[in-house]
């Protein structure tokens, strides 16, 4: 990886997917695959004094042979670990004209965590639990 001096773009998400993967094709025929990842983070304590869990939906996409094994291996609910960069994309927006953003999660590694191997998706598969604990 090459490092330009004083600084540093890496983070690392562990959570759960909470769709089934999107995996396209440029037309010069390069895989991407984009998913979003759900991670829980505590946000305070309520008036009853039980903790506050809030529930973060980060997009990650991933390209190339990284994108192909995330098409064939992740499913909706997949526990995954996931090493990448922060990168914003923008454009214009064609109905208004206004500058947008989006920033994702590039990929550079991804650890497929299931113990399981992965099932294909239903026709309704079931929602990620909200309440479902995460351990720290």
């Amino acid at each position: 990886m090459e490092q330009i001096k004083g600084t540093l773009n890496r983070i690392e998400l562990i959570g759960w997917l909470g769709a089934e993967p999107e995996q396209r094709f440029t037309p010069a025929g390069v895989a991407v695959c984009n998913f979003r990842v759900a991670t829980k983070r505590w946000i305070g304590r309520g008036e009853n004094g039980e903790r506050q869990v809030s529930t973060d939906w980060t997009p990650v996409e991933a390209w190339e042979r990284l994108a192909e094994r995330c098409g064939q291996s992740l499913r909706k609910g997949s526990r995954v670990r996931v090493i990448g960069s922060l990168h914003t994309q923008s454009w214009d927006d064609r109905e208004t004209g206004q500058k947008r953003f989006k920033t994702v999660v590039r990929a550079d590694d991804i650890m497929f965590l299931d113990t399981r191997a992965p099932e294909a998706p239903s026709a309704e598969p079931e929602e990620v639990a909200e309440t479902e604990d995460i351990p720290f």
